[in-house]
């Protein structure tokens, strides 16, 4: 098969190195290195967040919390079209759809 044509001739002796070699490194685990820069901080270090930082992280919380969908309104809307009172705004239809591809171009979305 084309696999087996393509692995035959590749390993450890392919590349120089025999099977004792090898099965020395197997298991090996690197000991820590002294005074890594990406280890954890010190337990004394402290972060303090700006003001505005703080609202951020309350407005995320509060936008969390809200439903995805408004149900109250959905099954407003369901009864008005079911009813026939469903009134469609042509233009403000249009409207919207300009504000969102001004937007889209503006990168604002």
């Amino acid at each position: 098969m084309a696999i087996n044509s393509i692995n035959n001739g590749i390993g450890p002796k392919s590349y120089g190195i025999n099977e004792n070699q090898q099965n020395q490194n197997v298991g090996k685990q690197q000991a820590p290195a002294q005074g890594n820069p990406g280890a954890p901080a010190a337990s004394g270090d402290t972060v303090s967040l700006t003001g505005t930082a703080s609202q951020l992280r309350a407005l995320e919380q509060q936008i969390a919390s809200l439903p995805v969908v408004d149900v109250q309104r959905v099954e407003s809307i369901k009864q008005d079209i079911s009813s026939g009172s469903y009134q469609i705004d042509p233009p403000r239809v249009a409207d919207k759809m300009i504000q969102m591809e001004t937007a889209i171009n503006h990168g604002l979305i």
